[in-house]
């Protein structure tokens, strides 16, 4: 059956409604963007609730100035989940440090090699199903429909001859759009429709690396590294492996994670089995800290990381992709969700821009959201992939030299950081031509 999308503002100030598929955090970033924008917002989610997979989630400095230009609130509900390094007594002096980089092994094992800080905000974590949680609070539950997984749409008209964006979902529903935003993940639907051909060519591909994952407890991990390599977030560089720790729910736990590049991935799934052989054997070449942490990860389960390859375009006509849809990265630069907040805040200044009123001038508004994010979010996946190779001290011209090191990590994590984000929508606002 055809079902029409119900009015979710009351006094809307567009002649369209935007229907958001997918309710994860990107999704309800932009829905919050658009609703404090007067833009009417429809949010189609798979699942029965809103639900994050995931443990912690962390925004550098660009992502984080974006929240509250997307939503005032939004800045207020981030911050208020933050773990930072002051939530452990005595390390308030770390406030604004990011991480700081140690070699793991070899004859400088244990030395600080950086401090690397990002200014103002330093290492901000949430726990994401808290952040969901909050973000709930900001988008009203009649526009919000669960249990609608996306299977494909085409554009048709409808009964008085307009044009339409027909969505149908598994359960045999059809559903009437004027405007699509997929935010449906790595694996969207809603991108395989509108990139028919090119997406059987660019399914996500295995980026060249896998990771163990874990969550300690805090007392487990001082005993394991001693109280500052538990209590500061830490990168231990080792030669084709690389490790990483970081507090989370006001540090209390540790979420801790040791990435090992291999070439291949001979198994059907994102997620295989393997033993604490294993585990011990990557971890070998690490060090002290990581022979010690080893012995209290619970799980010697082995996820691949993926990526996406670059798309020609993020949109065609009235329907757009955003996040992990359009860009799905590899996390050694932690810009993932960064990206999609980036990508929420430029399509939601532009769908409100006076000149857009109609679907029409839609099309035009994502074609100037394409041609300002896809060049930046599509840099940072294969830089987060040369990244990997940065801190396992394999990458050309950097190799283990630690100056060298230090010039290229820096350089590659201000690029990122000191992004002017509004400038990035007055951009696109001059590449809108109506």
């Amino acid at each position: 059956m055809t079902t029409p999308i119900p009015q979710a503002i009351p006094t809307p100030s567009k002649d369209f409604t935007v229907t958001i598929i997918g309710g994860g955090i990107g999704g309800l970033i932009l829905a919050a963007g658009l609703i404090r924008r007067k833009v009417r917002v429809q949010i189609y989610e798979a699942a029965t609730e809103f639900k994050e997979i995931g443990l912690g989630l962390s925004i550098g400095p660009a992502a984080h100035r974006a929240l509250r230009l997307i939503a005032s609130e939004l800045r207020g509900i981030y911050d208020s989940l933050v773990t930072t390094h002051a939530d452990s007594p005595g390390y308030e002096a770390f406030r604004q440090t990011w991480f700081e980089i140690v070699w793991a092994c070899g004859p400088n094992e244990g030395d600080i090699l950086m401090n690397m800080k990002a200014l103002p905000s330093g290492q901000t974590t949430v726990r994401r199903a808290d952040f969901l949680d909050a973000l709930i609070s900001l988008v009203p539950r009649e526009i919000v429909h669960f249990g609608k997984r996306v299977e494909s749409f085409i554009e048709d008209e409808d009964e008085d001859g307009l044009g339409g964006i027909l969505l149908k979902f598994d359960d045999g529903d059809e559903v009437r759009a004027d405007v699509v935003v997929g935010c449906d993940g790595i694996k969207s639907k809603v991108k395989e429709s509108m990139l028919v051909e090119e997406s059987k060519l660019k399914q996500p591909r295995y980026s060249g690396m896998y990771c163990y994952r874990a969550v300690l407890d805090m007392d487990d991990m001082v005993q394991a590294v001693g109280d500052q390599r538990a209590r500061v977030s830490t990168l231990y560089l080792g030669q084709g492996v690389y490790g990483i720790s970081y507090p989370i729910m006001r540090a209390k736990k540790v979420n801790v994670g040791l990435y090992v590049l291999q070439e291949n991935w001979d198994c059907d799934t994102w997620i295989r089995p393997a033993q604490k052989e294993d585990l011990r054997r990557d971890a070998s070449k690490m060090g002290r800290y990581w022979e010690a942490l080893v012995e209290y990860m619970p799980d010697s389960s082995q996820w691949a990381l993926f990526e996406h390859p670059h798309l020609s375009t993020f949109c065609r006509s009235r329907v757009a992709i955003l996040g992990d849809a359009a860009h799905a990265s590899t996390p050694h630069q932690g810009a993932g969700a960064g990206q999609a907040i980036e990508d929420a805040h430029v399509l939601a200044e532009l769908l409100a821009d006076p000149r857009v009123q109609s679907t029409r001038d839609v099309e035009a508004a994502f074609k100037a959201y394409d041609s300002i994010r896809r060049p930046r979010s599509q840099r940072i996946v294969t830089s987060s992939k040369e990244g990997a190779y940065l801190l396992c001290l394999c990458l050309d011209g950097v190799g283990d030299d630690g100056e060298k090191f230090k010039e290229t990590f820096e350089e590659r994590m201000k690029w990122i950081w000191d992004l002017d984000v509004q400038g990035q929508v007055e951009q696109a606002r001059e590449n809108m031509v109506i």
